[in-house]
């Protein structure tokens, strides 16, 4: 080999080298969400005894609470009644949810939440357009009719610029026509896996120029649960802010509304963009009081309204226009529509924030109570 030409090699092998070791030094980042100076109080905390259930459907065995933190691999219960008490309890053994450098379970822990993320994100969404003006049912509607692409130009320099047309009200609705498979093969050659890969873990890519790879639509509003809506969603809630970061927006905006006790954190695209599908960690504590904000529909702990409560009578209600979502989403025993990234029961006003791992942000409003769990099922899927 000449010297031209091992220099060459030499060249191209360190180039190699430095490529590998900078991917390898990549990591995700995320971005600290921090509480307000004063936290806002919850109500006083009850202690209750070992409450009994039915464990079946004929009610002949009788289990505890005990039972069931165990058997649902429960690390953290925070049940609220607003206005009367607050009951925790948290699995003090470690037994489940234990990671490495992270506080045991209990209040001071942040907990990752997985899918529940995206109910924060709708519900980021509609303060963004309550602070531009955004006030009344038909306001709100008027903004939903309106497509991705009139919010998001670039999304249409796509191959097939399939998010361009998609009104935000199917996107929310995970209707967006989109070919997109969330679980693929064992999880494997999922665009979930995918959108992990290059947006999350490498950072290769910025939300928007991944969406761009998923250009075909079919026209079909047919629930298809995707990643990529959330993520789009994301995108449009920080545009319509004028590039106000959505994180600092979440901070100054819905964070300190709640009153927060505890930083949250959040995870970022290559640019910053808050990750709307996933990627938020906080203590089950601040997540019972984002729950108390949206049963109030909107409003603080002071009565303040953040968020119009038209948003939510459009948000957290089934679509006249949609029929229920069906299999493999639900089954015979629990009939499920879905609102704005909001899980919704049919015939009933209850609705829930669901999260793969078992987490759970659930809003009862005709009893006034929010229920947040947070278990350890490892990647349940439609269970």
């Amino acid at each position: 080999m000449t010297t031209s030409r091992f220099a060459g090699f030499s060249a191209a092998l360190l180039s190699g080298l430095l490529l590998v070791a900078l991917e390898a030094a990549a990591e995700p980042r995320n971005e600290n969400i921090l509480p307000p100076p004063k936290a806002a109080a919850l109500p006083s905390r009850t202690n209750i005894s070992d409450i009994e259930y039915a464990c079946d459907s004929s009610g002949h065995e009788v289990c505890h609470l005990a039972d069931f933190m165990r058997r649902a691999k429960v690390c953290a219960l925070v049940v609220v009644k607003a206005g009367v008490a607050t009951f925790e309890k948290y699995d003090l053994t470690n037994e489940f949810c234990a990671e490495e450098n992270a506080p045991p379970n209990g209040p001071a822990k942040l907990y990752g939440v997985a899918s529940v993320t995206k109910s924060i994100t709708s519900t980021v969404l509609a303060h963004a357009f309550a602070t531009r003006g955004v006030r009344s049912k038909a306001d709100f509607e008027n903004d939903l009719r309106k497509s991705v692409g009139e919010f998001l130009p670039e999304i249409r320099s796509g191959l097939l610029a399939g998010y361009a047309d998609v009104p935000l009200d199917h996107l929310l609705r995970m209707r967006s026509g989109i070919w997109w498979s969330e679980y693929g093969w064992h999880g494997f050659f999922s665009g979930a896996a995918l959108f992990a890969k290059l947006v999350r873990v490498d950072m290769q890519e910025s939300v928007i120029t991944f969406a761009r790879r998923f250009g075909f639509r079919s026209g079909s509003a047919k629930f298809n649960y995707s990643a990529l809506d959330a993520a789009v969603a994301a995108a449009t809630a920080e545009r319509s802010l004028g590039n106000v970061p959505l994180t600092r927006f979440f901070q100054t905006g819905l964070w300190a509304a709640i009153g927060a006790e505890s930083k949250a954190t959040w995870g970022v695209d290559s640019t910053g963009l808050a990750i709307g599908p996933c990627c938020f960690k906080a203590s089950a504590r601040d997540l019972a009081r984002f729950g108390l904000l949206v049963l109030r529909k909107g409003r603080d702990a002071k009565g303040q309204v953040i968020i119009p409560e038209a948003w939510f009578d459009i948000a957290t209600k089934p679509s006249d226009h949609f029929s229920d979502i069906g299999p493999p989403f639900q089954n015979n025993g629990c009939r499920l529509h879905y609102g704005y990234f909001w899980w919704v029961r049919q015939n009933r006003s209850d609705f829930t924030a669901v999260g793969r791992d078992g987490q759970f942000v659930h809003v009862f409003p005709n009893s006034n109570t929010v229920v947040i769990q947070i278990s350890d099922w490892h990647a349940w899927i439609n269970g």
